[in-house]
């Protein structure tokens, strides 16, 4: 398939224009027309001025030569800013997504780039930017996805910034759980296509689990030792899905941090012990994670990628917390959690 192929076809459906027609203008056959159509063969070079002139058009619009160039600059710019934003640096993301918006203010995949870039940078000091740009998007009667996004981070952005009224406005656009697009194509999809549906809705399910786990424990609505268990069983079902912790970094970064979180509202030594060591085999496993597609019950077929190249930043954190957290201090002279401490500075170093 090429974008000559499409734009031939798209050209001749919108202005009502048989093959016969068009062949009869360029002095070919039908048949040949046919087979650039289906891209079996292209026009000769020399017929592309021709062609051009019959639709009232430039060569470059026949050839889709600026939408190929929008591609490949957008393309070059979301590889720049995945690697920043995989190393957690917000801020020089933010003025990749800037440069790429001066460039393509009207790239609806740019301004939505742009607009969580701003959101992860510090959604409460931009909201209006978010707002403006969210706005936009959403008005553009863009597809799911975006919108999507628009309502997410809108209504996050306004809870942030204490305008509950706005914030519930906006996730009141938002789609009820058993009706979304992955669970709902699943009814009707079989083979791959019905494993592609469920690897997606199982990732992204544990996905929110995590997020949803975390705000509940932090936001101080439960016990001590309900934030225990619930962090503890969060742990134990992402271990069920991402069986010998075969997952991607930012998954094993999930996992980690729900052992981390088990192990601060600990009661007792054997549990801190043993939710600080498996937090302690999964920075050691983020740093060497590869990609590769999964090979597991739920996720058959999900890529996943490596790890990036600040691979050890989940080792340097957990180093840091166990340094500096209070919530540590009975442990701290304990042999075991010095011998976690020391290990980490080994695989740091």
């Amino acid at each position: 398939m090429n974008n000559l192929q499409e734009k031939l076809k798209a050209l001749r459906k919108e202005k009502g224009i048989s093959q016969e027609k068009l062949a009869d203008y360029l002095g070919v056959t039908f048949q040949a027309v046919s087979k650039w159509e289906t891209g079996s063969t292209m026009p000769d070079i020399t017929l592309l001025p021709d062609i051009a002139r019959f639709f009232d058009i430039t060569v470059d619009e026949l050839l889709c030569v600026e939408a190929v160039d929008k591609n490949r600059l957008y393309a070059e710019f979301e590889n720049k800013a995945e690697k920043l934003f995989r190393d957690g640096r917000y801020s020089e993301m933010l003025e990749i997504w800037k440069e790429a918006y001066h460039l393509l203010p009207n790239d609806i995949r740019v301004k939505e780039m742009l607009m969580s870039a701003y959101y992860d940078a510090d959604k409460v000091r931009f909201h209006k930017e978010i707002e403006e740009l969210g706005n936009e998007i959403f008005s553009e009667s863009a597809d799911s996805y975006y919108r999507g996004q628009v309502i997410r981070e809108m209504s996050v952005t306004y809870a942030a910034c204490g305008n509950m009224h706005l914030a519930e406005k906006w996730a009141a656009k938002a789609g009820m759980i058993h009706q979304t697009r992955e669970k709902i194509l699943s009814e009707i999809h079989s083979g791959n296509e019905l494993l592609q549906d469920i690897s997606f809705y199982t990732f992204w399910s544990f996905d929110n689990l995590f997020y949803m786990t975390v705000k509940a424990v932090c936001d101080g609505i439960l016990s001590r030792k309900e934030s225990f268990e619930t962090a503890e069983t969060a742990a134990k079902l992402f271990e069920v899905i991402y069986k010998n912790d075969d997952a991607g970094f930012e998954t094993i970064r999930q996992m980690f941090r729900l052992h981390i979180l088990a192990a601060e509202y600990s009661d007792n030594e054997k549990s801190a012990e043993y939710h600080l060591t498996r937090a302690f085999e999964l920075a050691v496993r983020s740093s060497k994670v590869s990609g590769h597609i999964l090979d597991l019950p739920l996720l058959y077929g999900w890529e996943i990628q490596g790890a990036p190249d600040n691979n050890l930043s989940i080792a340097k954190a957990m180093l840091n917390e166990m340094q500096e957290s209070k919530e540590y201090l009975l442990w701290r002279n304990t042999d075991w959690f010095r011998k976690i401490m020391e290990e980490l500075k080994k695989v740091i170093e």
